[in-house]
């Protein structure tokens, strides 16, 4: 089996785990954070997949470094390091936020700005694109001070820009008639 599909059964089991407990937002939220935990927090994923550490300590240690997650959900980890996948367990994480993002219709992108929106006009925003996506979206926040004002957001393969420096470069255009460096 591949890893991507050794990924996905995970991550699947887990959705399914979600979907009968009713609980698919709730999982969704914690699974986000563990996958952030889990991608910078290698010593931690390295000691998960010790093989001189015996399962009991492992089992013992998520318990307690994770004792405010939902049961079902370290009893997931605990799955993971028992199936010998500990060196695994952020892309299996990172591929569950896909799995529920498709359950759930989310679409989670980047919002490039040149300085921080406030945030009525950020909800403004993300309604607009959320339209235009017919999904519900999630922006993660980067600043980036080059593009003069205005913003771009890329999700998926589509990207939206309304960047000041995008309608200074058309504005060229428009001037110089097409004719670019005085062609």
């Amino acid at each position: 089996m591949n890893e991507v599909a050794l990924f996905n059964n995970y991550a699947i089991a887990l959705l399914k785990v979600a979907i009968e407990e009713k609980n698919v937002e709730d999982y969704r939220k914690e699974i986000k954070v563990l996958r952030d935990v889990f991608k910078t927090n290698f010593d931690y994923v390295r000691f998960l997949g010790d093989y001189n550490v015996p399962f009991t300590k492992k089992s013992e240690s998520i318990d307690k470094v994770f004792k405010n997650v939902t049961l079902s959900i370290r009893n997931f980890i605990k799955v993971i390091v028992k199936n010998k996948r500990s060196l695994y367990v952020y892309k299996i994480f990172k591929e569950t936020v896909y799995r529920f993002n498709d359950y759930l219709h989310i679409e989670e992108g980047k919002i490039y700005l040149a300085k921080k929106l406030d945030p009525d006009s950020m909800n403004k925003v993300i309604k607009e694109v959320e339209k235009k996506e017919n999904a519900r979206v999630e922006l993660e926040e980067i600043l980036d001070p080059s593009l003069l004002g205005g913003f771009i957001i890329a999700i998926k393969d589509n990207v939206y820009d309304a960047s000041l420096v995008n309608k200074l470069e058309s504005l060229k255009t428009t001037i110089l008639g097409g004719k670019q460096n005085g062609n």
